[in-house]
């Protein structure tokens, strides 16, 4: 079998054990890492929000979870075994507890999935993504180790979708006993950090669970600090008062690195687009419309100047090795844009703005700083492109990072016209689909089409793994050609790491404090 990732999840679902991740680890130093994020974090709480993961899947642990490879492994579960394509048997290792000492079981996996799906009934949390990805219906006990769990549809990738962070076990002695003021902010969980302390301005303190499933983690103590700006992060790095960074501009690694720091360049799997958000602008229903918007970007140029060559333009609807590579991205071809919008009944105004029918083709756009790689300075370049064939960009406005993250929560809800955005690995293709499935949490622009539904649908429930090579490439032929959103790259990514921290990137980007961090030396 050709992708490891299938291979993996395969295995799992015939029941098979898969080891969790060991080996040996370099022996921790005194001085704490103190790593710097973006923004302040919006709940500690798994389930009640996306933004925060890094540091969620550092406190918390789910039942299968991706490794640094991006392979799905059993965690806390020890093994699953489909009973019928309804009925799923998980069984948790045994001698494990939370960081508080109650023990993680079968009420606890009962407990928490109890939880998110009574959350997302009542519309609470940020769980749209996780429990539409994970159709289930119920979770009941077996016996003290063993869970069975009932689905409403067939999943054939049903482990994939449990490495969620919003499905993180819980405790439910603590998590029942202490409101959600509290646990948002003092968490309890089964990872390799426990929750020391948090102030705004000042950090989250975290220490290594000594009780963790793979044993101690090699860093005892970890600092996470916000810092909104990208030269503050950039400057701590190079004086040495901060070890980890994400997101280091292309044009700042070589001062970086030159400062002493290290600046690691890895490929990554999060794919940037510009989501186009139907139902608002009756323009924006039209394919041609938004095909012309895909080929008034000149996608090659951004790439090569704001991110210096780093990344590679594609229509990364699903990610590798499931991309179709017959499948070419829209070409920069004004021409044939201002072609399209013409056929669309889009005529140019005397200053230049298409209209029709007394109506002028006006959009409002807006993206975040500093939320990826040059996010800002690409939405005013794409900007310009769509002004020059005929398309007003009447308002591009800079959102803050925390506001886009809560509009992302809730399926893109408050998005207007235009959005910058992303989605990250799903590992496998029915997973990466999601990001255009009308009931998922990824689909942000709100595209719903009848035909790539029943391709869907088809392809999500097919359990001959034959079959699936051929449903992947006739459901991105199909999107592609709709262009529901601006396709641009999958973006890399710049970490920023001080000399004396063994770091090992992941595909995804995530930052597991657990997984990555290897080893500090003073």
């Amino acid at each position: 079998m050709k992708n490891p990732h299938l291979f993996r999840a395969s295995v799992l679902a015939l029941g098979l054990t898969v080891s969790a991740l060991g080996g040996g680890h370099a022996t921790a130093a005194s001085r704490p890492v103190v790593f710097l994020n973006s923004a302040e974090p919006v709940s500690l709480d798994p389930m009640f929000t996306q933004a925060d993961a890094n540091v969620i899947l550092s406190i918390h642990e789910t039942l299968f979870r991706l490794d640094n490879k991006g392979d799905v492994v059993a965690a806390l579960a020890e093994s699953i075994k489909m009973i019928d394509p309804l009925n799923w048997e998980i069984k948790i290792r045994p001698g494990l507890v939370f960081q508080n000492g109650e023990p993680i079981n079968a009420d606890a996996a009962v407990f928490t999935f109890d939880r998110a799906k009574t959350l997302f009934a009542a519309g609470k949390g940020d769980l749209t993504f996780a429990l539409g990805a994970l159709k289930y219906d119920h979770m009941e006990k077996v016996d003290d180790l063993t869970v069975k769990l009932v689905m409403t549809v067939p999943d054939p990738i049903i482990t994939s979708h449990m490495v969620n962070p919003e499905l993180s076990l819980l405790p439910p002695k603590y998590y029942t006993q202490n409101p959600p003021e509290k646990v948002a902010f003092a968490p309890v969980g089964a990872g390799g950090y426990k929750f020391v302390s948090y102030k705004p301005g000042e950090g989250l303190v975290l220490k290594a669970f000594d009780k963790y499933r793979t044993g101690k983690p090699p860093v005892d103590d970890v600092i996470v600090k916000a810092v909104p700006e990208v030269a503050t992060r950039i400057s701590e790095i190079k004086a040495g008062s901060a070890d980890l960074m994400v997101g280091v501009p292309a044009d700042l690694k070589q001062d970086l690195e030159n400062a002493g720091a290290k600046v690691i360049v890895a490929p990554s799997y999060r794919r940037l687009f510009v989501a186009i958000k139907q139902g608002r602008n009756p323009a924006l229903a039209d394919v041609r419309v938004r095909q012309a918007m895909n080929h008034a970007v000149n996608c090659e140029e951004i790439a090569q100047v704001l991110l210096g060559g780093m990344a590679k333009c594609s229509i990364d609807l699903v990610n590798a090795p499931n991309q179709d590579a017959s499948l070419k991205p829209y070409a920069f071809d004004p021409g044939k844009a201002k072609e399209l919008l013409t056929a669309a009944g889009w005529v140019p105004g005397a200053d230049g703005v298409r209209a029709k029918d007394g109506v002028r083709l006006s959009l409002n756009f807006d993206t975040t700083n500093g939320s990826y790689l040059m996010d800002k300075e690409i939405a005013q370049v794409m900007a310009d492109s769509w002004k020059d064939v005929g398309i007003e960009i009447a308002d591009l406005r800079v959102i803050d990072n925390s506001v886009s993250s809560q509009m992302r929560a809730k399926q893109g809800a408050g998005y207007r016209d235009l959005m910058n955005s992303s989605s990250g690995p799903d590992y496998t293709c029915q997973g990466d689909l999601l990001l255009v499935q009308k009931a998922s949490g990824s689909n942000r622009m709100s595209w719903v089409d009848d035909k790539f539904e029943q391709m869907f649908k088809a392809f999500n429930q097919e359990f001959d793994q034959t079959k699936w090579k051929a449903m992947c490439d006739a459901a991105q032929a199909y999107v592609a050609e709709q262009a529901p959103v601006v396709w641009m790259f999958t973006e890399p990514t710049f970490y920023g790491v001080s000399k004396r921290l063994d770091y090992e990137a992941r595909p995804d980007g995530r930052v597991y404090l657990n997984l990555v961090l290897k080893g500090v030396k003073d």
